[in-house]
């Protein structure tokens, strides 16, 4: 919601010279996309992750792409190659991203049932002109690019797909034997996460779709696993399987080590043909809460340990390793990594982060063969060696990336729950300069490039402005219950949107930074840093029910130190409403279309305006809470919409999210067509003045 509102820029990019991301795309793939059409009845889902590397003004200059292509065929068939061209649909192109499979000892033979994955990583070096024109085509015309599959049989291309530039949500959960309905006596747990990707067309229509399942379990003893899907319903519902990693009974089986303890990696694609499939991803997107992960065993096979899911936060951590950083530093090869680690987190009512999943993606770069045999996250500050604390998986032997020349990409996630690994991934939420990445080969095995995963910084906050959360500088006062956004210095060394907290409240400390308003702890919504503003940090937290009116202390306090005390004004009412450069933030009910130009209001509409500063509700809540349930302002609230007295139907606190407030209203007739002034009134005080478009 936080990201609709559009209070705030995004984080600002890598402040490095160069730096790196990686971007998800997809294209659904089928014998008939071939021109001309191929007479087999195959298809399948490629799904295609670009690490992109950018020089100093963000142009794309060389990367790694790595394809998974699931494929579907009625018999086995002999890939010849898979490839990315530059072409639009319903025309033949050039090959400009090629993966290396080819004709005889570089092709690569299907699975015996016609049916299986296809993986490789393709390189784009400097140097190859179409490859890098390719990968900036991806960002700005992805449409305008196929991937494609060729057999022996067809040599030209067997099944291909236009690409799309994916939408990606992560989930968690942290599974148990006392989740599943009814609970189990066993003790058994895992950390299930989820990547989902889906595609829509500029119609709407569902284009291609995919869910990638990383789960790692303790289960105590030896078990044979029947099943990991992934289910429709809430806690206390069996539901039925809408997405199937393919493990069942019998052959398809799969057998844990003697431990019991091990990791399950699948990727499932996602097709229209699966209504309930393609219900659940597009749920995985907007209510994650009403779907669960559940493992099967022999033993158990209505589910052995499950979990709900949740959406978890982001966090990314940019990073330009070099040889220069080691300790002491290498001076016998020219290498350096780009890239960083990217994190996706739960928190509970304390702030701190629970489970996670820690992506680490690194673009590597040689100046011949590397056998590359660690990469992992290092407690310690710049020049001093740590330990290890959380580990790719990458290490020596059969877990040893070997690249022949020297360049590539390493995309490796480990999920983090517990011990050390966790205890560090919290550390390094709050004082990240404290912590290091790095990257050992068998020659330098005790490291060959790192980088810290943030600057030193001391500074303690300073606080220069606090207004409301609507981000209209007249509007300074703040109302129990309401958000207010605090600008200032220093005040948080790492942004976070808080969209991961799996409690029922919100935490009071983020990041290690917490604030008090009139010496009550207020709960914490959005941290974040831009460095491209005057007042490069803010603080969007709840004003306490408990706080009273009249002028109130707000204290910031980081991991650094606490700021001066800032005065700000808490009254009874302190209505405001969300607006962005296009105008008020509104939606039509039942529909939850957007208000815009291209889609405006016109009489007899219900809308419901996004609010805060509306005050406690009826039943009222604790400060903080969140609830998915119906709770109505207390204090009566009136509207006028240009100027003309519109109907107020209900004035709501909005489920999920604490201070924000929904008040829905109905477009009175009669007003001029264009930009209409939208004002909400409450206890006697009026709200700033927005805009709406009407038809």
């Amino acid at each position: 919601m936080k990201r609709i509102f559009g209070l705030f820029a995004l984080l600002a990019a890598c402040a490095f010279a160069h730096s790196a991301d990686v971007t998800a795309f997809i294209a659904p793939l089928s014998s008939q996309n071939e021109v001309p059409p191929v007479d087999i009845a195959a298809g399948g889902t490629a799904v295609v992750w670009v690490h992109a590397v950018r020089d100093e003004s963000g142009t794309i200059v060389s990367g790694s792409v790595d394809f998974i292509a699931h494929y579907n065929f009625p018999a086995p068939v002999t890939f010849t190659g898979m490839h990315i061209h530059n072409g639009p649909a319903g025309t033949n192109a050039g090959v400009v991203i090629n993966t290396g499979i080819g004709a005889g000892a570089a092709s690569v033979n299907s699975d015996p049932s016609g049916r299986g994955v296809l993986i490789r990583q393709a390189q784009v070096k400097a140097d190859d002109t179409a490859g890098v024109a390719a990968l900036r085509g991806l960002f700005t015309n992805p449409a305008g690019f196929y991937v494609n599959l060729h057999t022996t049989v067809n040599a030209g291309g067997v099944i291909r797909g236009q690409v799309r530039r994916a939408e990606q949500a992560v989930l968690l959960g942290a599974m148990s034997t006392k989740k599943e309905n009814p609970p189990l006596e066993a003790n058994a747990s895992g950390l299930g996460s989820v990547v989902a990707l889906r595609a829509y067309d500029a119609d709407g229509t569902f284009a291609a779709g995919w869910a990638g399942f990383e789960v790692d379990y303790v289960l105590g003893q030896a078990y044979t696993l029947t099943g990991l899907h992934i289910h429709s319903g809430g806690p206390t519902v069996n539901g039925p399987v809408t997405i199937n990693t393919g493990i069942a009974a019998g052959a398809a089986s799969v057998a844990t080590p003697d431990s019991g303890s091990g990791r399950l990696t699948y990727g499932v694609e996602v097709v229209a043909a699966n209504p309930a499939s393609l219900a659940t991803l597009n749920g995985l997107f907007e209510s994650p809460e009403d779907f669960y992960i559940n493992m099967h065993t022999t033993i158990n096979a209505g589910g052995f340990i499950r979990s709900q899911l949740k959406k978890g936060e982001t966090i990314r951590f940019p990073a330009a390793m070099t040889t220069a950083q080691e300790n002491p530093p290498i001076t016998t090869v020219v290498a350096s990594g780009l890239g960083g680690v990217t994190i996706n987190a739960l928190r509970d009512r304390t702030g701190n982060i629970t489970i996670g999943r820690v992506l680490f993606d690194v673009n590597y770069r040689f100046p011949a063969a590397a056998d590359i045999t660690g990469l992992h996250i290092h407690d310690a500050k710049i020049g001093v060696n740590g330990g290890v604390t959380i580990n790719s998986g990458i290490a020596g032997g059969a877990n040893m990336v070997v690249s022949a020349d020297g360049f590539g990409n390493i995309m490796r996630s480990v999920n983090v729950s517990a011990g050390q690994a966790l205890a560090s991934l919290n550390s390094l939420v709050t004082n990240p300069e404290n912590h290091y990445i790095n990257l050992h080969t068998v020659v330098n095995a005790g490291g060959v490039f790192r980088a810290q995963l943030g600057e030193e910084n001391t500074k303690t906050p300073v606080v220069r402005a606090v207004i409301s959360a609507v981000s209209d500088v007249n509007l300074k006062n703040a109302a129990p219950g309401g958000l207010i956004t605090i600008f200032g210095d220093n005040l948080v060394k790492v942004g976070s949107d808080l969209d991961g907290v799996d409690d029922t409240r919100m935490p009071v400390a983020v990041n290690g930074t917490s604030v008090k308003i009139g010496g009550v702890d207020a709960p914490v919504l959005w941290v974040g840093n831009d460095p491209s503003q005057p007042t490069p940090s803010f603080l969007m937290v709840q004003v306490p029910f408990e706080v009273k009116t009249g002028a109130n202390d707000v204290v910031v306090k980081s991991s650094n130190g606490t700021a001066a005390a800032f005065s700000v004004t808490v009254a009874a009412s302190a209505p405001a409403v969300f607006f962005d450069g296009q105008g008020t933030i509104a939606v039509r009910v039942p529909d939850l279309g957007l208000i815009r130009t291209d889609n405006a209001a016109r009489a007899g509409d219900i809308l419901a305006v996004f609010a805060t500063g509306l005050g406690q509700s009826n039943p009222a809540l604790i400060t903080g809470q969140i609830t998915n349930g119906v709770n109505a302002v207390a204090s009566a609230v009136t509207a006028t919409i240009g100027g003309t007295t519109a109907r107020v139907m209900s004035a709501t606190i909005l489920p999920n999210y604490p201070g924000y407030y929904l008040v829905q209203v109905q477009v009175p007739a009669g007003l001029r067509v264009g930009g209409n002034a939208v004002v909400i009134t409450q206890g006697g005080v009026a709200s700033n003045s927005t805009t709406l478009p009407i038809r």
